[in-house]
């Protein structure tokens, strides 16, 4: 994990070369939308892009944009921001595997894929759920379990 700077010039030398390198990946973000879009069938539905409260929107799909009424999207995003900062790259307890490249979370309908780049940045894609052999095996058997009462 990053040590945080404690001198005010190595502090604004710091967010220099961070803000630089997010104009690069702001660039390589539209391309991997690009490419997200043409390999997932058109799925993608939300493309997100944060840094601590700050947050860019940078694609909605129309039929998701259409959905909902602006201010509800914001809030969606900016839970889905939220739930990415719960996620650090780096945990103490769990050095020994190493940094975190990503969570996925399986909704009913949505997959969440959240990809940290710094302790309080990341991007968050979003995608119609597809069938998955491993977690839609795992659902079954938990939900035929959860019913039994096992």
């Amino acid at each position: 994990m990053d040590e945080p700077a404690t001198d005010p010039e190595a502090l604004d030398e710091e967010l220099a070369e961070y803000e630089g390198a997010l104009d690069d990946v702001d660039s390589e973000m539209r391309e991997l939308v690009a490419a997200l879009r043409a390999e997932t069938d058109r799925s993608l539905r939300l493309a997100v892009q944060y840094s601590g409260d700050e947050w860019d929107l940078v694609f909605a799909r129309e039929d998701v944009r259409e959905r909902y009424v602006e201010a509800e999207l914001e809030r969606r995003v900016e839970t889905l921001v939220l739930k990415g900062h719960g996620d650090p790259p780096e945990e103490a307890s769990l050095r020994d595997f190493g940094t975190l490249d990503a969570v996925m979370r399986w909704y009913e309908g949505v997959v969440v894929a959240h990809f940290p780049a710094r302790e309080w940045s990341g991007f968050v894609f979003t995608f119609d759920r597809e069938a998955s052999p491993i977690v839609d095996l795992a659902d079954q058997h938990l939900g035929d379990r959860a019913q039994d009462g096992s």
